[in-house]
């Protein structure tokens, strides 16, 4: 009969590698950094421990870290935490951090599948003398919350990305919980016919539609902390609506307006350069609410 300990590894053994595939594929492949920071998927992994953590975690490839929502304490509760682990070589039990995300109410947490685990020595922001300490790494996990709204004949959704810092220090482990918060996904069905006469003249396309997406990677040139890539794109269709305009107080749509297209004032890229506890962009993020606000 296996040991409970023989049982765990089993299951890290037979789950880890296969379900490593179901990282998000919105986001750029696993990547390094010059400085040697690394940002790598995060594959499910199924944790049967009589002494420790169980359940269904997001693990790193070699199991030292693992990340999942944490679990209500009763039914009808929203999660609003993460539950962060690290193995620490030569402990048996790893070491349990709490992440808080700002879940408002009506919205849903789920797991950035992804983990960034920074260079040996980046990240604690001060000196770090004792060696145990220092040689424990120091990490960025997120979480993505989700909102949603209905409306007559469609309805929205629109989601963000909350990143956290886990941070060793001289003898102790901070939670950064909020280092960067930027949109994330977002899409939008909008009614636009409301009788025959507004079938005619949006040429039978009844529904705007409006989509926003967006991928997150680490910058190549990076001297310590990463530079994070952040590109958005936004798409609308027909061509050349807006949700802050009355499509219907325009013109007859044409056969060359039923098209999806990019708009450039909501599809950009942005570097985030961490200073003052931070990920700062390098230009202010545009106001693209009809497309990441439901």
């Amino acid at each position: 009969m296996p040991t409970a300990g023989a049982r765990a590894t089993l299951c890290v053994a037979l789950l880890a590698t296969p379900l490593l595939a179901l990282a998000q594929s919105a986001i750029l492949p696993q990547q390094r950094d010059a400085a040697g920071n690394v940002m790598e998927p995060l594959g499910q992994v199924l944790i049967a421990s009589e002494t420790g953590p169980s359940g269904l975690y997001d693990c790193t490839r070699d199991g030292n870290w693992c990340v999942r929502v944490q679990p209500v304490s009763e039914e009808g509760d929203r999660p609003t935490m993460l539950e962060v682990l690290e193995k620490v070589q030569g402990q048996g039990k790893p070491h349990s951090y709490r992440v808080s995300i700002d879940v408002p109410q009506e919205s849903e947490l789920s797991l950035w599948p992804w983990i960034v685990r920074l260079a040996p020595g980046v990240g604690s922001d001060e000196p770090v003398t004792d060696p145990q300490q220092r040689a424990r790494q120091n990490v960025l996990v997120g979480g993505i919350v989700t909102f949603s709204a209905m409306y007559s004949g469609g309805g929205a959704d629109a989601s963000t990305l909350q990143l956290a810092r886990v941070r060793h220090l001289q003898d102790d482990i901070q939670v950064d919980d909020d280092v960067l918060t930027v949109p994330w996904l977002g899409s939008a069905m909008i009614r636009a016919c409301f009788s025959e006469q507004d079938i005619k003249q949006r040429a039978g396309a009844c529904h705007d539609e409006y989509g926003f997406s967006a991928k997150l990677a680490l910058d190549t040139v990076a001297g310590g902390m990463p530079v994070l890539r952040y590109q958005a794109v936004a798409t609308r269709f027909p061509a050349g609506v807006s949700r802050f305009e009355d499509s219907l107080a325009k013109g007859p749509l044409k056969k060359k307006d039923l098209r999806s297209e990019q708009d450039p004032a909501c599809t950009y890229t942005r570097l985030f350069h961490f200073r003052e506890g931070m990920f700062h962009p390098d230009q202010e993020l545009p106001d693209c609410a009809g497309y990441t606000e439901p």
